[in-house]
């Protein structure tokens, strides 16, 4: 086997576990039962427990930007309606965090109040969500499409909130899986919920 498809099958092994079991609960004996790897093959590729928690996290936080990033490319962002853009950037979100579940949970349950560079990943993510709803809310305000008198910073933070606790409530309590045209459901309902703050 290759040392990246070994790598990311101790990594697919522990996602499970840690969404399963949580952080704490998991030890490196359990991941290396559930990977059928000798003890010395997961140093091979990882220092510790924390060292795979955290590349399980730097992975989804670095594949979500990719995918916004990607998704950018398939709209022209010169004529899209604010509302459009909007519904499509909650959107793009939503299916993100849906097609995974076991990280669903780590990142939206597992991670939260975890100490140290744990912490300070599962932090990076969520604040990465806000600063981007923050310069589009910016950037609507400047192209005259959002109206200028709101607080951008608390309607940032509701927005973010509530693309995490839906895909939370969805994705990892009630253990849906969700087919694009509920998702597109649930991105409209999000719409609906601020569509007082555009023109």
């Amino acid at each position: 086997m290759e040392a990246s498809q070994r790598k990311q099958d101790i990594l697919n092994y522990s996602k499970e576990l840690f969404s399963q079991k949580g952080y704490y609960n998991t030890q490196i004996s359990d991941i290396i039962k559930n990977a059928r790897i000798a003890r010395g093959t997961i140093y091979q590729y990882f220092k510790n427990k924390d060292d795979i928690f955290i590349t399980l996290l730097k992975n989804f936080y670095e594949d979500w930007l990719k995918q916004l990033t990607l998704d950018n490319k398939s709209i022209d962002l010169k004529t899209i309606d604010p509302k459009d853009y909007f519904r499509h950037r909650v959107k793009t979100t939503l299916t993100f965090l849906a097609n995974d579940q076991h990280l669903c949970n780590i990142v939206l349950r597992i991670g939260i109040g975890l100490q140290g560079d744990l912490g300070v990943v599962i932090n990076r993510f969520e604040e990465k969500i806000n600063n981007i709803v923050v310069n589009d809310l910016l950037l609507g305000i400047k192209a005259g499409n959002v109206k200028k008198d709101i607080d951008v910073e608390l309607v940032a933070s509701l927005i973010s909130g509530s693309l995490l606790y839906t895909s939370y409530h969805y994705f990892v309590f009630k253990n849906e899986n969700k087919k694009e045209n509920e998702i597109i459901s649930l991105s409209e309902k999000i719409l609906s919920t601020y569509e007082n703050i555009f023109y």
